[in-house]
């Protein structure tokens, strides 16, 4: 599974010195299994393009990241539950209200994070269920799990290798001190991220964005950026879910 981060659309966009990409895929993981993980969703857009992952937390709504949802209308973005396998077994959803982060900030990824609200309830069984929000706030964890569909060889290595089967691997969750010392864009490592490591040749790449991070259970990161190539000894930045619990749960009540 290469280092978290963002859409499949290609759009690298590089956060300049560090030449981070928003959006991944997972490099060197390993193929999941049917009901492995039941929370985990695909964002499709027109025909049929996987471009970015996701969480579902409610019977209609899926947890990801703004940089994936940002400037798309909900009618052209539908929600694949239910299979590991990218083009057979899942359930479509259609989308009818997406919610990104009022702060969210496109030159920082500040605040990456986003709601996204289906036209019907998702229906739960063995292989789709939501995934409940981090109760702690963690400082540093090991045996965390990413898992997604992103690309599955690194960027600097020719055409891309997009996996059918969804892919996972686990994980070590940085203390911020120590994220900010191995970062060259440590100026973009707020309080309100989680940094993982991996071992070289592993991690989150391009197609991964928006994706899980889970630990004991729980849901604490949803995958924002990656550097470039993916899956080197430069740790992959999530979005903090526990730093947005108010939010999340705001949007949730007042948006019926």
């Amino acid at each position: 599974m290469v280092r978290v981060t963002v859409f499949i659309f290609t759009l690298l966009l590089g956060l300049a010195a560090a030449n981070p990409t928003k959006g991944g895929r997972i490099v060197g993981g390993y193929d999941a299994v049917d009901g492995q993980f039941p929370h985990q969703v695909s964002l499709r857009r027109p025909p049929n393009f996987h471009f970015c992952g996701g969480s579902i937390i409610g019977p209609r709504w899926i947890l990801s990241a703004t940089h994936c949802t940002i400037g798309m209308a909900p009618s052209n973005v539908n929600v694949y539950v239910g299979s590991v396998k990218l083009a057979t077994g899942g359930v479509y959803h259609r989308v009818m209200r997406i919610v990104n982060h009022p702060l969210y900030d496109s030159n920082t990824v500040e605040n990456d994070i986003s709601l996204l609200q289906t036209v019907i309830p998702i229906v739960f069984n063995e292989h789709t269920k939501p995934i409940g929000l981090a109760s702690t706030n963690l400082v540093s964890a090991t045996g965390a799990t990413i898992s997604g569909w992103g690309r599955s060889n690194t960027m600097d290595s020719g055409a891309a290798e997009v996996p059918d089967n969804m892919q996972y691997m686990t994980v070590n969750i940085l203390t911020m001190e120590e994220c900010r010392a191995e970062r060259p864009d440590s100026g973009n490592i707020f309080d309100s991220v989680l940094c993982v490591s991996s071992p070289p040749g592993q991690g989150a790449c391009s197609g991964d964005s928006g994706g899980p991070l889970t630990y004991d259970g729980e849901l604490h990161g949803v995958a924002s950026f990656v550097r470039v190539p993916c899956a080197t000894d430069v740790s992959d930045v999530y979005e903090r879910v526990y730093s947005h619990l108010s939010w999340i749960a705001s949007v949730m009540l007042w948006v019926r």
